[in-house]
């Protein structure tokens, strides 16, 4: 009896480990937990194929192969989400918001320490909706030493001392107006960090309170850090966020957002605004008076 208890609770611990296991792997979405995976596994072939006709001849690396490509690992990126311009931060409007929106998926490919990230997605049709075949719209390449969106938020969540297991993590693109990968971070409840994906978002939020430039400001910097980047507190960046004009559509880029700025509240603008109209009065007034006195004395 006693030797079935054992095997009994053994087996329950394996289980627990396995869900462990299941639940750190569902920190990230990866396509290996996706319905697309079947769907971009039969074209990994054309993946091969538009890494091969442009990208390994640029970066002068060696033509890629099937089993260079980490196609089970590929990171789920969420592409123009309105979470911080319209002020998303509960769970479940978070959620329904991010299942709206298009995506695509960033299939990572390493060939002698060469990165190419595959960005893969479906066409739009007129109202927005991915109803076309998957395709690559296109790659991106780095450096040696560089590291994957997955090796990039390890470094950042040691950096920041922030447990990968306690929460969930969406890659999320074009997010105005910062217009630059980020990683956010849920719990059960709410969004409470984020975390740049890419030095060109680093770049894109600063603390003037802590540092006088942003480190990550040089264009000349490698896309990644491997000692990480800085987590912010969302609502930090949300509010600081709201003072800055989205650009984007007229011609304009990214907007720097630093959340170590104070914001002044509106009725202060008006009270300061107030004051000034009044002193103007008074100093017309005043010279008018001045001048029909000494006109007077003439």
């Amino acid at each position: 009896m006693k030797k079935n208890s054992r095997v009994i609770i053994l087996g329950v611990l394996i289980s627990i480990f396995f869900i462990a296991q299941d639940v750190m792997a569902d920190s990230i979405e990866k396509l290996k937990d996706s319905e697309d995976y079947d769907s971009i596994y039969n074209i990994e072939s054309q993946i091969v194929q538009f890494v091969n006709n442009g990208p390994t001849t640029s970066s002068g690396g060696r033509q890629i192969t099937i089993e260079d490509v980490a196609l089970d690992n590929a990171v789920k990126e969420y592409l123009d989400t309105p979470l911080i311009e319209n002020k998303l931060i509960d769970y479940a409007e978070v959620m329904d918001a991010l299942n709206k929106s298009p995506y695509m998926w960033i299939v990572s490919i390493r060939a002698d320490e060469v990165l190419y990230e595959a960005c893969v997605t479906r066409e739009r049709d007129e109202n927005g909706q991915q109803t076309g075949p998957w395709g690559v719209e296109g790659v991106y390449v780095y450096e040696p030493g560089n590291l994957t969106l997955e090796e990039q938020l390890n470094a950042s969540l040691e950096k920041n001392e922030i447990g990968i297991n306690a929460y969930q993590f969406f890659l999320v693109g074009g997010v105005a107006p910062i217009r630059q990968p980020l990683f956010m971070a849920l719990d059960n409840e709410r969004i409470l960090y984020v975390i740049p994906a890419r030095t060109s978002a680093a770049a894109m939020i600063t603390d003037s309170s802590k540092t006088r430039s942003n480190i990550y400001s040089d264009e000349e910097l490698e896309p990644s850090d491997p000692d990480g980047f800085q987590a912010y507190d969302f609502k930090s960046v949300m509010q600081a966020a709201a003072n800055v004009p989205d650009t984007f559509g007229q011609g304009g880029g990214s907007a720097v957002i630093d959340i170590g700025k104070k914001s002044q509240p509106i009725a202060q603008y008006v009270i300061t605004a107030s004051a000034v109209i009044v002193f103007i009065i008074f100093g017309v007034i005043f010279l008018r008076r001045k001048k029909f006195k000494n006109k007077y004395k003439l």
